[in-house]
């Protein structure tokens, strides 16, 4: 399965009570969420089938249980449209939303619905377009709307395990390509004089952008590999590789453009040029917020302005109203409240972590090779070799045992001890600054054990990731090294403002100590220098 979470079985070792970790990094309740999801439990019944899996997708996003009544019941309306395959209830067009929306619902529920997503992955497949898009019956050209929900759709689909074969994913990023304004925007019909450039359609165009380059980037050719352990994931089968036509360079550039366009554009004081429903736009910011991990556009903090235009406009009754009606805009307004794709793409990293705990308490174990998971399956015995090689095992995203090499790294450390781990300390810096949460745990892990003081700021740095258990490891290794055995925070769990707080600390001891290191450093610059700290544009690998 393709995805966006490199090494997951590096990131399986690392991680603590994962599962109740996912519980800890919730918000905590919206009120104005908690009104809507009110309003949703009050007006689900009698909806049709597309309405009811987006009101269903709310509600869970909202934290409501799958088992809750009114969840439940949306979900059984899309599971009796099936007979064989998927029937939809609307045709013409609205037949792909409809099937977009029930397999994101589907796939949010947990286990049991494997077949029944495939068959709504199939159903999409099957009507994406020659050039690579998904539109109303009659039209040719692509509508961007239907096509973002289709992405939306196939991509909580294949992370939920359907197969999606990889053309589909290139196809649609050409197609998205090909219609993108030369100042960077995207409209809803482009073959239409009259279609003028949206934030919410340019938000879809990025979003989709954003999605198809995860799931085009394990399928990339890789450099020959530097380990036996090395295998290229295939998920078209055992019949060769998928030459990728869509340049990760072209979906850069568009990605930046349509983040500059917005950035210029997004200002809730304007809404004229957000679309008809200024609430579908924002259910677009924040899925762009989320795939390209960035907390602005432009100067603005799209999810403070997005959430007080929201909360100031909620009706009595926990309702929101624009084009399209109250329900879906609550929809959409809740979606946004719950940061609903960071919480799709959190479920992704748990799902491919793995259940289970670290049995060794916090950081890595003494003993791997007896450690156990989930299901009975033992971790892989130490690699053997050269440490520089078990690191470029970690580092390549193909690597099908990376588990061995964390093993030997860790093996060779309790042997041979810091030496081992100092001349490498530019590659574990490195670590620190990649997407993959499971190697920036590495990095920090490493760092903290080289016993020298001079990747102290690279560990306060770390001390502000988005990622709570690189957090832990880093605070676990300025402990470390600067034997406060009851260290300087953050606590765990932890806000981001108590992040940055106790990089400040950590700072003030560290230049009490090392003055020069510090020189020339403003307070405010090792917060923005992790990893999805949003300071700066990013796309994904």
């Amino acid at each position: 399965m393709a995805g966006c979470v490199r090494c997951p079985k590096i990131a399986l070792l690392l991680v603590c009570l994962v599962w109740s970790n996912e519980r800890t990094v919730r918000a905590e309740a919206d009120p104005a969420a908690a009104r809507g999801v009110g309003f949703l439990r009050g007006h689900a019944a009698n909806k049709q089938v597309g309405e009811s899996a987006l009101m269903g997708l709310a509600l869970l996003k909202a934290e409501v249980p799958a088992s809750d009544p009114v969840v439940a019941a949306c979900a059984a309306k899309v599971l009796q449209r099936f007979s064989g395959g998927y029937v939809p209830e609307r045709q013409g067009g609205h037949d792909i939303y409809e099937a977009a929306v029930a397999t994101m619902l589907l796939a949010n529920l947990d286990g049991g619905q494997r077949n029944a997503v495939e068959a709504l992955a199939q159903y999409l497949i099957s009507h994406q377009k020659a050039n690579g898009s998904w539109d109303y019956n009659g039209r040719t050209q692509g509508d961007t709307s239907i096509s973002q929900y289709a992405v939306l759709g196939l991509w909580e689909a294949e992370n939920a395990g359907a197969t999606i074969p990889p053309g589909v994913w290139d196809r649609a990023a050409q197609w998205f390509l090909s219609i993108q304004t030369p100042n960077g925007a995207w409209s809803y019909h482009p073959d239409d004089a009259g279609s003028h450039e949206t934030v919410a359609m340019t938000a879809a165009g990025v979003g989709s952008l954003l999605i198809c380059r995860r799931q085009l980037a394990p399928l990339r050719k890789a450099p020959d590999s530097p380990s036996g352990l090395l295998v290229p994931l295939n998920p078209q089968g055992a019949s060769g590789h998928f030459d990728v036509q869509t340049s990760t360079a072209r979906l850069d550039q568009a990605v930046r453009a349509g983040l500059g366009w917005l950035g210029s554009h997004f200002s809730t004081a304007n809404t004229a040029n957000f679309g008809p429903s200024i609430y579908y736009a924002l259910y677009g910011i924040e899925r762009i917020g989320a795939l390209a991990e960035r907390d602005s556009l432009g100067r603005v903090n799209w999810f403070d302005m997005g959430r007080g235009y929201i909360q100031s406009t909620q009706q009595a009754d926990g309702s929101w109203n624009s084009a399209h009606g109250p329900e879906m805009n609550t929809v959409w307004a809740i979606l946004f409240l719950t940061k609903s794709t960071a919480k799709s793409l959190r479920r992704i990293e748990v799902k491919r972590l793995g259940a289970g705990t670290l049995l060794g308490g916090r950081g890595l174990p003494k003993d791997l090779s007896s450690m156990t998971v989930a299901g009975g399956r033992v971790v892989s015995r130490p690699m053997n070799g050269a440490v520089e090689g078990m690191l470029a095992t970690l580092e390549d995203p193909r690597a099908k045992d990376p588990d061995a090499a964390l093993a030997g790294l860790v093996a060779r450390y309790e042997t041979q001890g810091p030496n081992v781990l100092r001349p490498l300390k530019d590659r574990f810096r490195k670590m620190l600054k990649d997407r993959d949460p499971g190697l920036r745990r590495v990095g920090a892990w490493a760092l903290g054990r080289t016993g020298d003081m001079d990747v102290v700021p690279n560990l306060i740095d770390a001390v502000t990731d988005p990622d709570e258990e690189v957090v832990a490891e880093a605070r676990l290794g300025l402990q470390i090294l600067s034997r406060k055995i009851s260290g300087l925070g953050p606590s765990s769990p932890s806000t981001a403002e108590e992040r940055r707080q106790a990089a400040r600390r950590w700072k003030e001891w560290y230049a009490a100590i090392r003055p020069l290191d510090l020189e020339g450093q403003d307070e405010s610059e090792a917060p923005n220098s992790s990893p999805g700290s949003g300071s700066s544009p990013r796309s994904p690998r």
